[in-house]
């Protein structure tokens, strides 16, 4: 079996957010990683490039397969993070690795109790082999917060069943504020992971290689990069478990497009440790100073904007206090505020959005005692993507504060 191709954009930064409450009327992909959706049960998993979890990545060139000559039927169990209502589905085949092996006829139940009953008929559809964007109109909306698919044949193989991805499109009815995840976390391989939440920014370290993380909470997202002295840095995004103790997650090296499954955490205390490299009440753990020092750039979370409004939201604040306590701490230096978008929306309408959100934060510091000489803007609304604006991952990670170094 192939390796699938890298998440289009799974990234964590948290910054210039849409995360005001949501309105009722917003349709989104409720089985999308990004917006919360997880994989909590599925009866044949072929494995490691072919989980089932590829099939909330968004990305129609990674999906899920069977194990090798498992019968068919085969039962695949999502769990929404919030009660939603489901109006219409969408698949894509088209890179199955043959035809034979794309999934045919699906049945797609409803629950509203558990991942395990309460399950109700939503639709049936008969997939065509090697095919994307295939859609289907349910008979009638459906409220619910699990979601199973029931995979009863394909198009002749005894091999493999293979599905590439697959969305639910519908509305969330309810919008639960993440909880405080600050603490110490157990993960595999890399021992003690220590989080601290302030606002919606997070800073924390983990001790194997020196590792630091920096990000930011966003909707249902934990979304962090991490940095190691020795292996670069790169991106990791988690959602939290129903459990309501733990996280589920991808990582990348940005050297590496290639994404990888499992760096998951697990609460064992709320208090938040140190590491040798790291305590998070010194000065030298202010990541804005780290930042601008190391690189004379640095990308910020857990700046967050009121929906399509350049209103700073409260949670907000710790971030950008640590961007007034580096300039204060270091009266020499020049900052640009850039401020960047998703391609949600007209271009000029989102470069106008950021140049006033840039200006916010100018805004901001300047109040604070920050000489506006030091502090010039940018709106660059969507014109430098660093990711795909294909996925609600991508659109995440291209919401963004930048701060430049003159």
């Amino acid at each position: 079996m192939r390796r699938p191709v890298a998440l289009l954009g799974l990234l964590l930064l948290a910054c210039l957010a849409r995360v005001g409450p949501a309105s009722a009327a917003v349709e989104i992909n409720l089985l999308a990683f990004a917006n919360g959706a997880l994989v909590e049960r599925v009866t044949s998993n072929y494995g490691s490039s072919w989980e089932a979890a590829w099939l909330t990545d968004e990305n129609p060139a990674s999906g899920w397969a069977t194990r090798k000559g498992d019968r068919l039927p085969v039962e695949i169990v999502f769990s929404l993070p919030e009660r939603s209502e489901l109006t219409r589905l969408e698949f894509d085949t088209a890179q199955t690795e043959s035809a034979d092996r794309s999934a045919r006829e699906v049945d797609i139940l409803v629950s509203d109790q558990s991942a395990t009953t309460g399950f109700v008929p939503f639709a049936s559809v008969d997939l065509v082999p090697q095919q994307d964007g295939q859609r289907f109109e349910a008979p009638r909306p459906i409220t619910g917060r699990w979601v199973k698919l029931v995979v009863k044949s394909n198009h002749g193989s005894d091999e493999y069943t293979e599905i590439m991805d697959v969305r639910a499109i519908g509305t969330q009815l309810s919008h639960t504020v993440l909880p405080d995840v600050s603490g110490t976390y157990a993960s595999e391989p890399y021992g003690a992971v220590h989080l601290r939440q302030e606002g919606a920014q997070l800073t924390g370290c983990y001790e194997t290689k020196q590792g630091l993380l920096q990000g930011g909470i966003e909707g249902q997202l934990m979304r962090l990069r991490w940095h190691e002295n020795d292996d670069g840095t790169g991106p990791v995004v988690m959602v939290l478990a129903r459990d309501g103790a733990s996280f589920r997650g991808f990582w990348a090296n940005d050297n590496n497009p290639q994404w990888t499954l499992g760096w998951d955490l697990r609460r064992v205390a709320t208090t938040v440790g140190t590491c040798p490299h790291w305590n998070p009440q010194a000065a030298s753990a202010n990541p804005v100073t780290a930042g601008l020092k190391e690189s004379g750039r640095i990308r910020l979370y857990g700046i967050n904007f009121d929906t399509d409004k350049d209103t700073l939201r409260p949670d907000a604040t710790p971030a950008l206090q640590q961007i007034l306590a580096a300039l204060k701490a270091n009266p020499g230096w020049r900052i640009t505020i850039e401020g960047h978008t998703d391609a949600t929306g007209a271009a000029e309408h989102n470069r106008n959005l950021s140049t006033r959100r840039a200006t916010a934060v100018k805004t901001y510091l300047a109040a604070a005692g920050i000489a506006v000489e030091r502090l010039e803007t940018a709106g660059l609304g969507q014109d430098q993507p660093v990711a795909s604006n294909d996925t609600a991952i991508g659109r995440a990670q291209n919401r963004r504060v930048e701060l430049v170094k003159q």
